[in-house]
């Protein structure tokens, strides 16, 4: 089997190329994959595979713990590199390929390259947010969920609920240097309000066009950047009148720069690296298909 090792602002995957739609990614298979001391190791695994009647591609994404992500910001913007870099897809006229999501079809355009040609940063149309808690999904009577009183034990916290075709909470604080992402993250990702599990971002505004963030992702833990989460945090901080139409997100990994405007799609700009290539040894392969990997932990 070969991969891939690619990152997009140091959220990091396991890429694998199936066009033939020929590899089964088992839970168990995806952990060891993604396991970083017994495997390749990465945030997540990505199979890429053929697209339909609306995509080039379609973008398979597992968390690192095995389960079935419906979107992907950061690893579409890598799968998008790594289909025209290695030509496998050729971009239309204006430097789009279409990447195929359980979230839908995205148009991804290539926005810079580096002087080789290959892919520096692309900018992904992700569609417009949803914003009824419904649509995201979210237990509330709240018809809006803008900052939503959740009470956990003894603490109160207020959460804005969006979905980017994944659900997310979104909290502002002061100071994300010091926010409970390890501790009110996983309480947060697992809470019965959200029924399929919630990715959670802590969000600080600094100015109009600019916010730092760090997010608690579903299945996975805090991760060093999330490209829906960057977009659920700056779409939830507009609503309450805390940033403009574009924002730079400031996360541990890199920037991100995310434009919206009320009632339009969502359009974010980063960017793509791959760092290695590679074969996954067969002796290993079989192994971790049996759970073997698992059953040394």
């Amino acid at each position: 089997m070969e991969f891939t090792k690619a990152h997009g602002t140091a959220n990091d995957f396991v890429v694998l190329t199936d066009l033939d739609d020929r590899v089964e990614l088992s839970d168990v298979l995806v952990r060891a994959l993604a396991d970083r001391r017994r495997g390749v190791g990465g945030d997540g695994v990505i199979r890429i595979g053929p697209g339909g009647d609306d995509a080039d591609v379609f973008m398979d994404y597992r968390n690192a713990d095995g389960s079935i992500g419906e979107m992907c910001g950061n690893g579409v913007r890598v799968v998008a590199k790594h289909v025209v870099d290695h030509g496998l897809v050729s971009p239309a006229s204006d430097g789009t390929v279409r990447v195929g999501t359980r979230a839908g079809s995205k148009p991804v355009r290539v926005a810079t390259r580096h002087a080789d040609g290959t892919v520096a940063s692309v900018t992904v149309d992700m569609g417009p947010p949803l914003l009824a808690p419904a649509d995201v999904p979210f237990v509330t009577d709240d018809p809006d969920a803008l900052r939503h009183p959740v009470t956990l034990g003894d603490e109160l916290i207020h959460l804005g609920v969006v979905s980017m075709g994944n659900p997310h909470g979104v909290l502002v604080v002061d100071d994300v240097d010091v926010a409970p992402v390890t501790t009110l993250g996983p309480r947060l990702e697992r809470d019965g309000r959200f029924p399929q599990g919630a990715n959670i971002g802590f969000a600080q505004p600094l100015d109009a066009g600019a916010i730092r963030l760090r997010v608690w992702e579903r299945g996975v833990g805090e991760t060093a950047a999330c490209g829906t989460g960057a977009c659920a945090a700056v779409v939830a901080l507009q609503r309450l009148a805390l940033v403009g139409d574009e924002v730079a997100v400031r996360l541990p990994g890199g920037t991100l720069t995310v434009h919206h405007t009320a009632g339009a799609t969502v359009l974010m700009t980063g960017p793509a690296t791959e760092v290695a290539r590679g074969v996954v040894d067969a002796a290993w392969l079989e192994a971790a298909r049996r759970g073997e990997m698992e059953s040394r932990s």
